[in-house]
């Protein structure tokens, strides 16, 4: 009997078919493992999908209810009632919040947070685990009144806006950068917003009542359309000293208003070249329905040689851009083929009487507010790739609802933001 199964146990080893046999049933079992894994992670990208499909709908639901004027015991009925016509999967609602109370819009009212969790056995690994996995999907919607931006800054990278130094900046719309915002002034800060594509850098001295907003959508050019390149050419060149004096509109390549001059500018286009629009100290600049537009005005077109603003800090400089025409609501435009740099840059400054109403647009180059200038400004916007208030500048901006600076923005929003 034992020389038997020594024989059997011997052919069998011999016998190549089995051995065959062994080894593909052996490899069968990762395989089968990675089939089993697959179909886990498909059904669960599948019930997580569906999760956050429901976790979104409802959540907007309730800020269309919070944007409707509902309160959060409003709010609450109208998402739980969303929920309860979604079929496809059984799930706990873990939260229904309006302000959230956390993440990163904990506090904020304007916000709708809804949270859903499901726990439910995945065909391969509940053999493997003893309590079912749980998907939790967290959907925020918004609903808010959006803050007109009457400031722009368009570069993409960096710090393009920057309010800095001891700059004192109050503003009766928003700010916004198109990447980060520097708001880190010893100074103040009041402003409907300050917003950024990117970070805001927060200092100390923002009021309350200052919205902050990061990770907004990049705001478009809202005058890339207009003319930039006028291609005037011209050479004359104008020195105002002493009082009483008048400038009409033309081509210039630069005018100077001397210290202590005073000068009036009639309505129109001004077009300036290389020498740019310089007013020295306690010179007086006023002028209503006027632009200035900075190009260069030799030919062929120099690049190098555009013309910019600089106006001394003991000023006084009063000019209200025009209400028709093609340059309709611009108060300065630089050229958009103007290499940016310290060089080509609009510096603009004036006493406590200066007032600047319009648009400063300077699409391709920095807008810089600086030195001890303090000014009012009644309905002042800026369009630049980058905006800087730095020293000791104070600026006040008292544009009322309804003028141009609304046009750029703000809105009744509803969105999802996570």
């Amino acid at each position: 009997m034992i020389d038997r199964m020594r024989n059997l146990v011997r052919d069998v080893r011999k016998d190549e078919g089995g051995n065959v046999l062994t080894l593909m049933g052996l490899s069968m079992i990762p395989l089968i493992g990675t089939l089993g894994l697959a179909v886990d992670v498909a059904q669960w990208i599948s019930w997580k999908r569906d999760l956050r499909s429901a976790a979104d709908s409802a959540a907007m639901a309730g800020g269309l209810e919070l944007k409707n004027g509902g309160d959060a015991e409003e709010v609450d009925a109208v998402v739980r009632n969303v929920l309860g016509r979604n079929t496809q999967h059984s799930y706990i609602i873990e939260a229904v919040e309006t302000p959230p109370t956390a993440g990163e819009f904990a506090g904020d009212a304007s916000m709708v947070r809804v949270v859903l969790t499901t726990s439910t056995k995945l065909p391969f690994s509940s053999m493997f685990l003893t309590t079912a996995p749980t998907i939790r999907v967290e959907s925020v919607a918004q609903a808010s009144s959006e803050v007109a931006n009457c400031m722009i800054a368009l570069a993409p990278t960096g710090t393009a806006l920057s309010i800095a130094g001891s700059s004192t900046v109050d503003m009766n719309c928003g700010l916004q950068s198109n990447s980060d915002f520097d708001a880190t002034t010893s100074g103040s800060i009041v402003a409907g917003a300050l917003s950024a594509v990117g970070n805001v850098n927060e200092g100390n001295n923002i009021s309350e009542d200052t919205r902050i907003n990061r990770g907004v959508a990049p705001e478009t050019d809202p005058y890339a359309d207009l003319i930039s390149d006028p291609d005037e050419v011209c050479s004359n060149t104008e020195s105002i000293s002493g009082i009483n004096n008048i400038l009409y509109p033309g081509c210039y390549k630069g005018i100077t208003i001397n210290s202590n001059a005073r000068v009036t500018l009639q309505p129109g286009t001004y077009y300036l070249g290389e020498g740019g629009f310089k007013v020295n100290g306690h010179a007086q600049v006023v002028g209503t329905g006027v632009t200035l537009v900075f190009t260069n005005t030799s030919s062929p077109f120099n690049a190098n040689k555009v013309g910019t603003f600089d106006a001394m800090g003991t000023s006084n400089v009063q000019i209200t851009a025009p209400d028709t025409g093609d340059y309709a609501g611009i108060l300065m435009h630089q050229d958009s083929r103007t290499p940016l740099s310290n060089a080509n840059r609009l510096f603009v400054t004036g006493d406590n009487n200066s007032e600047f109403e319009g648009t400063i647009y300077a699409p391709s180059n920095q807008v810089t507010f600086s030195g001890n200038s303090s000014m009012t400004t009644d309905c002042l916007q800026i369009i630049a790739q980058y905006i800087t208030f730095t020293g000791n500048t104070s600026v006040s901006n008292t544009c009322q609802p309804g003028r141009g600076v609304v046009s750029f923005s703000g809105d009744q929003v509803l969105r999802l933001r996570k």
